[in-house]
């Protein structure tokens, strides 16, 4: 593949989820996205927003409603049964909770060795003999190799679950939240691990979070969602030069150690109400602060602006 061509590609691509009681609600709408070989794009938004509904339709945990997803050149939005496997050693995964992809009985060793064994890349005596190099990869000791998941901290099993993705050298890995359970200390050591590897291996990286100042430390480009929508596509360097309101509202619920006096403001108090959810306009228009009348009743598209964003905004055009 052409390095210019991207590796990943969503296409106008659509999730609708039915209630309990039969109301239909659109959890992602129209997105598009291009993910290109050797870089990492972050995926920013708050809780509800649709990010993570997005990391379970590119792994097909999840079938969309409408729209293609495109994965070196190939549709796979509609593939089922035996040809997802192949899907699953190109796009591996990396959760919030570590905890949840261990089985308590399982050593390390191999639950590091299924992986390999499981697509194919080697028989499962090549691969215990590889386990040391993993667990090295990701700067743990081998011995850990023999030990049990709870024998471990939450972020040693992190960089575990980061070594069995990276093994298996899938197209795509998506970061879910990963590192937004562990401490402080403890996730800037992992991110910094990502970086090295992203650059050590060329990987290619989605990465999904509601940190914008994590997603911005490791991310190339910067993909911003609100109420199921893209709002907002840009380089992580201009992040600054935003240009969608809701963007720039984001941008002041970061705090800055060196600003004490800086007025941060909750993301909760942005979030989205389930009647905005289902509105024919702007979802973000009732607290836009540059509404015009026309964003009651018109839905934006995503498109490139005069600086070279790409933004959802009618007062943009």
């Amino acid at each position: 593949m052409d390095k210019k061509e991207p590796i990943l590609e969503l296409n106008h691509v659509s999730k609708t989820f039915t209630t309990e009681d039969g109301r239909e609600v659109r959890a992602v709408k129209d997105a598009s996205l291009a993910v290109y070989p050797g870089e990492c794009i972050g995926i920013v938004g708050e809780s509800g927003c649709g990010k993570s509904t997005i990391a379970r339709l590119i792994t097909r945990i999840i079938d969309p409603s409408g729209g293609e997803i495109i994965l070196a050149g190939e549709n796979i939005a509609d593939k089922k049964g035996r040809k997802l496997k192949a899907v699953y050693r190109d796009i591996q995964m990396v959760y919030q909770d570590p905890y949840s992809v261990f089985s308590p009985r399982a050593g390390i060793g191999t639950f590091l060795t299924d992986g390999l064994v499981y697509h194919g890349i080697m028989t499962r005596s090549e691969a215990l003999k590889e386990v040391g190099k993993l667990l090295e990869m990701v700067d743990l000791p081998a011995e850990l190799a023999d030990r049990l998941p709870h024998q471990l901290s939450g972020g040693q099993l992190q960089r575990v679950v980061i070594a069995r993705a990276v093994s298996i050298r899938p197209k795509v890995i998506l970061l879910d939240e990963a590192t937004s359970a562990l401490d402080v200390s403890v996730q800037k050591q992992v991110l910094n691990l990502l970086m090295r590897l992203k650059k050590e291996y060329n990987l290619t990286y989605v990465f999904i979070g509601h940190d914008l100042a994590v997603v911005r430390s490791i991310a190339d480009r910067i993909a911003v969602m609100y109420a199921g929508l893209i709002v907002e596509e840009m380089d992580s360097d201009e992040l600054e030069q935003a240009e969608h309101p809701y963007t720039k509202k984001l941008l002041q619920s970061v705090f800055s150690v060196n600003d004490r006096n800086r007025k941060v403001i909750p993301i909760e108090n942005m979030s989205v109400s389930d009647e905005n959810l289902q509105t024919l306009g702007c979802p973000f228009q009732p607290r836009c602060p540059e509404a015009l009348p026309a964003c009651k009743n018109a839905c934006p598209m995503l498109r490139m602006t005069k600086s070279g964003h790409k933004a959802a905004c009618l007062a943009l055009e």
